[in-house]
This record gives C-alpha cells, sequence and structure tokens, in this order.
C-alpha cells in the first residue's frame, strides 16, 4: 500500500467515525428533547385537573 492509499483510508475512517459520533449526539438530542415535552405535557395535565378540582368545589 503506498502513501496515498493509507491517506484514503485513514480519511475515510475518520469520516465514519465522526458521522457515527454525530448522529449519535443528534439521536441523543432528539430522545432528550421527546422526553421533555412529555414532561411538560403531564405537568400542564396535572396543572388543569388541579385547577378543575379547585373550580368544581
Amino acid at each position: 500500500m503506498n502513501n496515498r492509499g493509507g491517506s484514503y483510508l485513514l480519511a475515510i475512517s475518520l469520516l465514519l467515525l465522526t458521522t457515527f459520533f454525530a448522529t449519535y449526539f443528534v439521536f441523543s438530542y432528539e430522545s432528550q428533547i421527546k422526553i421533555y415535552n412529555s414532561l411538560e405535557f403531564a405537568n400542564v395535565r396535572a396543572t388543569i385537573n388541579l385547577l378543575e378540582e379547585i373550580g368544581s368545589k
């Protein structure tokens, strides 16, 4: 393997490794946002239920 072939293999490996980590962090961020949205929805729903309970008294 000459020097150019080794550099090409190293560049492709680095590209794949970088792409893997970038997609991992993007999916982790999206998962975290979904969790925050579900917690916010649960809190809003609990507040609405509490206000309905107070209003019915």
